[in-house]
């Protein structure tokens, strides 16, 4: 295997070391970032050790010693200080537990890689590979980041990490300035932090997640609407998986059949736990939501598309590959499955918030054309048909 020499991490455990550390990184130009947690059995993750670095040093961060995130905060929003993550949505969601915010500006390696034909979601091992040259070992990834103390090779894995993204950064930047593709990064970036900023605010769209939603009437949609924001009001409060509160066919099920009772609620496949905490208030939902005046329903949900949408899909996928392959990036990089699908759903009359910005010149605008160009086609196939 081969790695360079590591420098000796700094260990980080006190709110006044992290103080003075933060003082000292708003200096630089940019930070490497990575998080460790473990998540095997909570809701939220549990942070077991934040990462830093800078060209020459590292640190690690032992959050289960610190109690003060304030100079940490600041340093995460400092404008001046661009943070370089590798594969970020994870790590944000660290973040933002411990801190109550998401770090700005961001740079994604992955996505860097990305944009500049290195492949689609490569992993930070391969990334080091293909661009450094070395062999990182992977062998501490899924350990017990939470224990004390850490063993030798969980620091080395954790100090690689951030070490080699840091090396890993100026090429990058580089590249993408070359190839004219920085805003990309920068626009993209920008997007993935806000979304991580507003992800607590999806607690009523939880039952759009729900498989087969769409099958139910609207009444029973507003049932569902309820038990999922239910479950996740439960999951968060109880910190535990969502499928240990209730799984998305035991919600299916309590919405269709309208259980009236305990045996009704167990058949449906409420856990004996949640029976003996939840039922009365299961129950008690579900026949509340049944009473709720048609104008507070939510929207319904949309049917599968159908077979003239799943043509223009065909058609719209084609040309993005195309576009792709033309800019040497991968496809779901101009517009994924689901973007397609939400502009053939809106008849290409309003693009999608990803198809603005950078996309719209390359990709969005000529999809909207294709898109009315083949509904006229199919409307004059169906006259012809007549």
């Amino acid at each position: 295997m081969t790695m360079l020499n590591l420098p000796a991490p700094v260990w980080v455990a006190t709110d006044e070391a992290l103080a003075d550390c933060c003082a000292s990184w708003h200096e630089e130009d940019c930070l490497a970032l990575d998080t460790e947690f473990v998540r095997t059995t909570t809701f939220y993750p549990k942070p077991g050790l934040i990462q830093v670095a800078t060209m020459d040093n590292c640190w690690l961060i032992d959050p289960l010693g610190i109690n003060d995130w304030a100079p940490f905060a600041d340093l995460l929003l400092a404008p001046g200080v661009v943070k370089v993550f590798h594969a970020c949505a994870e790590d944000l969601e660290v973040c933002r537990r411990l801190c109550g915010v998401v770090p700005q500006p961001l740079f994604d390696s992955q996505l860097a890689m990305a944009m500049l034909g290195d492949g689609s979601s490569v992993g930070f091992q391969r990334a080091v590979m293909g661009l450094l040259g070395i062999d990182l070992p992977k062998e501490a990834t899924r350990s017990d980041w939470l224990r004390r103390p850490l063993s030798d090779e969980q620091i080395d894995y954790a100090t690689a990490d951030v070490y080699y993204l840091r090396r890993l950064y100026p090429g990058l930047d580089e590249r993408l300035r070359q190839k004219g593709r920085l805003q990309w990064l920068q626009e993209d970036c920008q997007r993935i932090s806000e979304a991580a900023s507003k992800a607590d605010q999806d607690l009523f769209l939880a039952y759009r997640k729900v498989k087969l939603a769409w099958k139910l009437r609207p009444l029973e949609q507003n049932i569902l609407y309820k038990l999922a924001e239910w479950r996740e009001r439960e999951a968060r409060l109880r910190d535990v998986p969502r499928n240990k509160v209730a799984d998305d066919q035991t919600l299916w099920n309590l919405a269709r059949y309208k259980a009236k009772n305990r045996d009704q609620l167990h058949k449906a496949g409420v856990r004996s736990h949640v029976l003996k905490d939840s039922a009365k208030e299961i129950l008690a939902l579900i026949n509340a939501a049944q009473q709720d005046p048609a104008d507070v329903w939510p929207e319904v949900l949309e049917k599968p598309l159908s077979i003239s949408a799943g043509n223009q899909m065909k058609a719209l996928k084609k040309r993005v590959v195309a576009r792709a392959e033309e800019a040497d990036v991968p496809a779901e990089i101009l517009a994924s499955k689901r973007v397609i699908e939400a502009l053939v759903r809106a008849d290409g009359k309003e693009l999608p918030d990803i198809l603005q910005g950078w996309r719209r010149q390359i990709i969005g605008n000529e999809l909207a054309e294709l898109l009315q160009t083949t509904a006229a086609e199919g409307e004059s196939n169906d006259q012809n048909n007549m």
